[in-house]
């Protein structure tokens, strides 16, 4: 039996709709050069963000919430998390 809630996992689900939306916008900008051009770094923060609401979407709907953590590849997200997990 899964330890994750029903709240848990609609949050999850949530995060990962968000995720969604927001690199759907970061790819369509990526299609103008014009905004590529004048706003790279803006661009790679989106992707950043995506990446972290994964990360987190997948801790919130882990039965082992630890393990998820050690899962996570963004050094300063998961030693974030790993000091609350």
């Amino acid at each position: 039996m899964s330890s994750v809630s029903d709240l848990d996992r609609i949050l999850a689900d949530e995060l990962d709709h968000a995720r969604d939306l927001l690199l759907t916008m970061g790819d369509e900008l990526a299609m103008n050069q014009d905004v590529v051009a004048d706003h790279g770094v803006a661009l790679q923060a989106v992707d950043i963000v995506g990446q972290m609401l994964g990360h987190i979407a997948n801790v919130v709907r882990a039965d082992d919430r630890r393990a998820a953590v050690e899962r996570i590849g963004m050094c300063e997200l998961k030693a974030t998390l790993a000091a609350a997990a």
